[in-house]
């Protein structure tokens, strides 16, 4: 039981340094976003592969949840754009 428990530790600890460093590099907007959209993932593997929600009604409700989390991943990926430059006039 040990090694399935310092094995599940270190991955845990390796992707955390990981949304650590994906917020580093790529701002808030886009890589705190990435790091939340893993639950996504989980809630499909729940769904489809291991069968934790089994109606219909249920499935429907997290499929509408994902989708208005994945519009706000969207749209908070556009804070990592750049401002546009600015234009400066000459008289």
């Amino acid at each position: 039981m040990a090694l399935p428990g310092a094995l599940s530790g270190l991955l845990w600890s390796v992707g955390n340094i990981c949304s650590i460093l994906s917020v580093t590099y790529l701002g808030e907007g886009v890589g705190y976003s990435m790091t939340q959209s893993a639950m996504l993932v989980s809630g499909l593997w729940g769904t489809f592969w291991f069968k934790e929600i089994t109606s219909l009604h249920s499935i429907r409700g997290w499929m509408a949840s994902a989708s208005l989390a994945i519009a706000g991943i969207l749209l908070l990926s556009y804070n990592h754009m750049p401002p546009l430059p600015k234009v400066v006039l000459k008289h």
